[in-house]
């Protein structure tokens, strides 16, 4: 007779987890739709010795190399969970376990009150570049 035996395993504990780099990736993209190409988010990667240093940043392709580091993540090689996030938006720094917490950190510090000055200032200025460089 087999016994049904409940799973003792975490929720978060998935299939379908996305990696921190998966995530800033689909922010990029988004972004550049949102904004119809005017202002465009990067992901700068490093490497060094074990670990891995993510950086999104803004720019506007219009403003020829004006750039703001919007947030930096990093994770050892070898795990990419726990994530550390620092950002301007937050002092020190924050810790992702899941890639749920992580969306969550991320989605907060794209939607503070410094990201947005620092994006609607960009846009602002290359709505004026484009506009004087069309005259």
């Amino acid at each position: 007779m087999a016994q049904n035996i409940q799973s003792l395993w975490s929720p978060a504990i998935k299939a379908t987890v996305l990696s921190p780099e998966a995530i800033l990736k689909g922010q990029v993209e988004a972004l550049a739709l949102q904004t119809g190409g005017l202002l465009l988010a990067q992901i700068v990667e490093e490497r060094e010795d074990s670990q891995v240093s993510v950086s999104l940043d803004l720019l506007a392709p219009a403003l020829h190399g004006s750039r703001h580091r919007i947030l930096k993540i990093s994770h050892s090689e070898e795990l990419l969970y726990p994530v550390k996030v620092e950002a301007r938006s937050f002092p020190g720094s924050r810790w992702a376990h899941t890639d749920t917490e992580f969306t969550e950190v991320v989605a907060e510090v794209l939607n503070s009150d410094e990201v947005e000055s620092v994006a609607q200032s960009l846009l602002a200025r290359a709505n004026e570049a484009v506009t004087h460089s069309v005259q």
